[in-house]
């Protein structure tokens, strides 16, 4: 079975050709020096490769550097729908639909999408092994518009730092029921389903736009519908990550490494950015 790990990155809030100082661009090449080069975190796996998926908007020299660096670079044009210009989002958030252009990658059997801001703790392979990353079979009560089977596994996110391990809706630990964090989940490349998204994108007020991507995949993946994203286990990735969630062995967090992680938690803090300068002196020593 071929595997993939796709993240994604479109031209960042800093255009200019300085890419040292774009932090959101060197979000992106540490995850990639986690996943290719880290003796702690890198893939360990034959059959699954790393791409990070580029718009037009990315410069050249971003993209030289990225791979200079070892990563794999997948070419993705916008995707954009008219009535989407009018509606209450974040305008960096515009390219994000670009992200579905993942269920492209056909030539792969399952692809793990994840932000370009996430810092690794552990190998991230096994994640397809979870329960919640098979494929399911699709409700055939539904229009002949779908697939025979699809995969949609995620996580709820967590309601913020002052949470217990693991966090559930028992405990007060999580929000929003029913509905997944699009910064890190599974899926299967197929056509028929891109399409599927293509048309209810291309609808307009098909789907409450504010949270873009994110607000059409848990429309269609509701578990209302015919085809319903499935639970992942919440160690694979959390935001809003404590010192309660790294005992518990937390696997990967949703953190900026140039940002105070919101729950004040030094050990966080550390963790990003001594993975930020460890790849910075492996880079200057291999240029």
């Amino acid at each position: 079975e071929k595997l993939a790990i796709v993240t994604f990155l479109s031209g960042t809030l800093d255009k200019n050709d300085d890419w040292e100082t774009d932090e959101y661009f060197q979000a992106t090449r540490l995850l990639a020096w986690q996943l290719i080069h880290s003796n702690s975190t890198k893939i360990r796996r034959p059959n699954l490769d790393f791409y990070v998926a580029v718009t037009p908007s990315v410069s050249q020299s971003r993209r030289d550097r990225l791979e200079q660096d070892g990563a794999k670079l997948w070419p993705v044009d916008f995707l954009y729908a008219e009535w989407l210009h009018d509606t209450r989002h974040e305008m960096r958030w515009d390219d994000l639909m670009g992200k579905l252009r993942v269920w492209q990658m056909v030539e792969y059997s399952r692809v793990l999408l994840l932000d370009g801001d996430i810092i690794l703790l552990e190998p991230l392979d096994d994640v397809f092994d979870d329960p919640g990353a098979q494929f399911r079979r699709t409700d055939r009560s539904e229009p002949p518009l779908l697939p025979d089977e699809y995969v949609l596994g995620g996580t709820h996110e967590t309601i913020g730092p002052n949470h217990v391990f693991p966090p559930t809706f028992e405990n007060n630990g999580l929000q929003k029921y029913g509905y997944f964090n699009a910064g890190f989940f599974l899926l299967a490349p197929n056509l028929q389903l891109f399409e599927y998204y293509m048309r209810l994108m291309n609808t307009k007020d098909g789907f409450d736009a504010e949270f873009m991507e994110q607000n059409l995949l848990n429309r269609i993946h509701s578990w209302q519908g015919p085809l319903p994203w499935t639970l992942i286990d919440v160690k694979w990735n959390m935001v809003a990550v404590n010192d309660g969630d790294l005992d518990a062995g937390v696997k990967s967090m949703h953190q900026k490494w140039f940002k105070d992680p919101t729950s004040g938690s030094r050990r966080v803090r550390d963790i990003g950015m001594r993975a930020r300068w460890e790849m910075q002196g492996w880079y200057d020593a291999m240029d």
